[in-house]
């Protein structure tokens, strides 16, 4: 089954205006300390390690974690918004397996005409 990714943000801005995004990721974070009571078998680790926030193909946010970050870990962060775009946050786990949440963000000028984020002068 699928893990479930939640990403959560204003989707219309206005330019320059600060945006929170809240993220939550479904995943049972194995520390690798716990043993099995019955067999005394190790659960080997799995966590998500890294988390990295794209805004238009351009970082914005990243962070490792370590076996101390709870089961389906919460992240919230903000960032300035000039151009409307893509926002796009990775997880990654110990065995190098990303899953992506992905949202588009509209951003409006004084006169509410939303600002791509391509020039058109030539």
């Amino acid at each position: 089954m699928q893990k479930q990714r939640k990403l959560k943000y204003k989707e219309i801005v206005n330019e320059g205006e600060l945006v929170q995004v809240k993220t939550l990721a479904e995943h049972e974070m194995e520390s690798g300390v716990r043993r099995d009571e019955k067999t005394g078998v190790i659960y080997p680790r799995l966590i998500i390690y890294k988390v990295i926030a794209r805004y238009n193909g351009k970082t914005i946010f990243k962070a490792n974690w370590f076996s101390g970050v709870s089961p389906n870990p919460y992240l919230s962060f903000y960032f300035k918004a000039e151009k409307s775009g893509l926002i796009e946050v990775e997880w990654e786990d110990d065995y190098s397996k990303s899953t992506f949440k992905r949202g588009y963000l509209k951003v409006l000028d004084k006169n509410g005409n939303e600002i791509l984020p391509v020039s058109h002068s030539i």
